[in-house]
């Protein structure tokens, strides 16, 4: 169960990391005053028709918007106002979204994760401050796509994916390549997944019609959502895949060699064995009285050359 612990040590490092980044990122632009002033300006209401300049915001964001895919302006109680990137997160319930709310609360950044139509993403929101006067909040947000998986099943030598819990809905997310009838099996039993709470992570048996498929679940670390990583031992024994393949390669190589030397053989009967053989029969025959008989030079250089010999002396009589 090794690699399985690594597993759950990898993504949960690998998450900390992009977050990181992300919010690295992120305050880059919420720190930078003439982005914060141009909000300010730009969220005041128009005397005229009481609109906000969104238009301007977005053509901004969109200029801005650099190591992430989604970014959006928030008006100080957390209403959306403009945004950057594909995006179809039900845009009133932002507002009421815990990294929304903690941030306005708190005047800090806020870490987490959203959960959009089956779409996972990394997210950072962060207030817009002018002194210590909120005139908006930022959000960048990040999708996490196959290669995060990828990246961990490839250091712990598994296969692993995400699975999360979105109203009443459970489905795998990011994955390392599983396929989709393991995927479908993981939404299937995702309850007994997302049940675990184990901070260092557990062993949770996945039934596979008679066959027991042992999974190591370890809860992500979210602010809001639900979501765990699942490293999986198809092998039910615990035996390493890796191993698998080193004997399918020395079984291959093994064959390989059989089928090599089988054509080594062919090719030795082909030009030396069968034309000594017709060597020998005109040897005898010879031998017999029949002096009009002729060896047919062929085969490798040392038959053809006894071959010659033999029709010389044939042949001089």
């Amino acid at each position: 169960m090794e690699r399985f612990k690594v597993a759950g040590m990898v993504g949960a490092d690998l998450q900390a990391r992009q977050l990181e980044t992300l919010q690295l990122r992120a305050q880059l632009l919420a720190n930078d005053p003439a982005f914060v002033d141009y909000v300010a300006q730009s969220l005041t209401p128009n005397p005229q028709t009481g609109a906000v300049d969104s238009l301007s915001i977005s053509e901004l964001l969109k200029e801005r918007r650099n190591g992430y895919d989604v970014a959006m302006v928030l008006d100080p109680l957390g209403k959306p106002v403009s945004s950057s990137g594909l995006w179809e997160k039900d845009r009133a319930s932002v507002a009421h979204d815990m990294l929304v709310t903690t941030s306005i609360r708190e005047l800090k950044p806020a870490q987490g994760t959203w959960l959009d139509n089956g779409q996972l993403f990394w997210v950072v929101s962060s207030p817009l401050l002018r002194g210590n006067t909120l005139e908006g909040v930022l959000i960048t947000a990040m999708r996490v796509n196959d290669a995060f998986a990828s990246t961990i099943g490839r250091i712990a030598r598994s296969d692993v994916a995400l699975v999360a819990a979105s109203g009443a809905v459970s489905s795998p997310l990011s994955n390392s390549g599983i396929d989709l009838r393991m995927l479908d099996l993981l939404a299937k039993k995702s309850a007994p997944i997302l049940a675990s709470t184990s901070a260092g992570g557990q062993v949770v048996p996945i039934q596979d019609g008679s066959h027991v498929i042992t999974g190591w679940v370890v809860p992500l670390h979210t602010l809001d959502a639900q979501i765990a990583l699942v490293a999986l031992d198809h092998a039910g024994d615990g035996e390493d895949r890796t191993t698998h393949a080193e004997i399918a390669s020395l079984l291959f190589g093994v064959l390989a060699l059989g089928v090599i030397a089988i054509l080594c053989v062919l090719i030795q009967w082909q030009r030396t064995w069968l034309p000594l053989q017709r060597v020998a029969d005109v040897v005898d025959r010879a031998a017999s009285g029949d002096s009009h008989m002729t060896v047919r030079t062929g085969g490798s250089p040392i038959v053809r050359y006894l071959s010659d010999g033999i029709n010389r002396l044939l042949h001089s009589r």
